[in-house]
């Protein structure tokens, strides 16, 4: 099997778990994002600072204006929880 034809095979199954999982709605970045926090959290076991998330590999090349607008679109779909005050840059999985 060529190598192309296990990236389009590996891309249809990822579009099909992002449908499963109700991720079709987000950008691409937010699920860069979403998934830089599951990492970090070891999928909600420990909670994740936002240091730890802006310099994520998934997310160190994302604009920092564009990672507050895709934390705070994942926050408003439940997808992700800001613990502690208005500034305290703690995140984990709802």
């Amino acid at each position: 099997m060529s190598n192309r034809k296990v990236f389009a095979d590996l891309l249809k199954v990822t579009q099909s778990m992002e449908a499963d999982l109700g991720l079709s709605v987000l950008t691409q970045t937010d699920k860069q994002v979403l998934a830089s926090v599951v990492l970090i959290t070891e999928d909600g076991r420990k909670d994740a600072l936002l240091d730890d998330i802006r310099t994520h590999s998934l997310v160190d090349t994302i604009p920092t204006p564009s990672l507050y607008r895709s934390l705070k679109t994942l926050i408003q779909k439940g997808m992700v929880q800001k613990v502690g005050s208005e500034r305290s840059g703690i995140y984990r999985l709802a």
